[in-house]
């Protein structure tokens, strides 16, 4: 009987961890804010925020492979542009994973807050910025200096903690770098997984890992990464990828009021 009740606990973990990953991969392959959904069941089943922080960056890694790969397929990608980009964002995504475990969970709860605040009202502020068409791929060349600051920045975020790291590289590279959604959400994928198996070495050295924890989410993210990947080269993705955006903010914003209201309920992006 108790070998039961075990066999069935750990199943109704997995498929949890399972349904989590799919929506993650999802999320980031087609927008962001994937960590939005993982980071809080992963505490949820008990895990320390260290421990967290560091398990979600595997299935992270795994859905933005898996759109890499439907990205490359379709030659979506503008490698000219974003080799110009890599070093200055994966340098400061080392550093902010160095930086992850010497901070104090109060800051880190503290700039998710103005994070996710300040992204939706950039979202929110003249939305036809957002679906214009975006530059000539020849000219995705050479980045300018804001941007290479803009990136420098949020590879400092991504490493620090991956929680919509995203959503401030697209919009970096939609406001600042002149590209469409379609365009930025391409080059967000190289950048991010980039970051983020930089940043996964970090913690896998320091024991950040809870592997039984992050084999489901690996997985389901690979299946959620495939999907978003589709959305977001479809042919309505620039309003796709708009909309996901603002629906995980507003997610992410009403997990924040619902914290402030019944405080004993503490996720890790609170």
């Amino acid at each position: 009987m108790a070998s039961c009740v075990l066999l069935a606990s750990v199943m109704y973990h997995w498929m949890y961890l399972l349904i989590a990953g799919v929506c993650c991969g999802f999320l980031n392959a087609a927008a962001s804010s994937g960590s939005a959904i993982t980071l809080p069941v992963l505490l949820a089943l008990g895990l320390p925020p260290a421990l967290a922080n560091g398990t979600n960056r595997l299935p992270v890694l795994v859905g933005m492979a898996t759109a890499f790969w439907s990205f490359q397929r379709r030659r979506a990608i503008p490698w000219s542009f974003v080799l110009r980009l890599l070093p200055a964002f994966l340098l400061s995504a080392l550093l902010g994973a160095g930086l992850a475990s010497a901070l104090p969970m109060g800051q880190i709860r503290l700039l998710v807050h103005v994070a996710v605040a300040l992204a939706l009202l950039l979202l929110l502020f003249k939305p036809q910025r957002w679906l214009h068409d975006g530059a000539d791929l020849t000219d995705l060349i050479f980045p300018s200096a804001r941007l290479q600051v803009a990136m420098a920045g949020v590879g400092l975020w991504t490493g620090l903690i991956v929680l919509d790291a995203g959503t401030y590289l697209l919009i970096s590279l939609v406001l600042i770098g002149g590209l469409s959604l379609k365009q930025a959400n391409a080059v967000k994928v190289v950048l991010v997984g980039g970051a983020t198996l930089i940043s996964l070495a970090v913690f896998i050295v320091g024991g950040e890992i809870d592997w039984p924890s992050a084999f489901p989410l690996m997985l389901g993210s690979a299946v959620g990464g495939r999907f978003g990947a589709a959305v977001a080269l479809g042919p309505s993705a620039r309003q796709w990828i708009y909309r996901l955006l603002i629906l995980a903010l507003l997610l992410e914003l009403a997990s924040m009021v619902w914290i402030w209201i019944s405080p004993s309920t503490k996720p890790f992006m609170m």
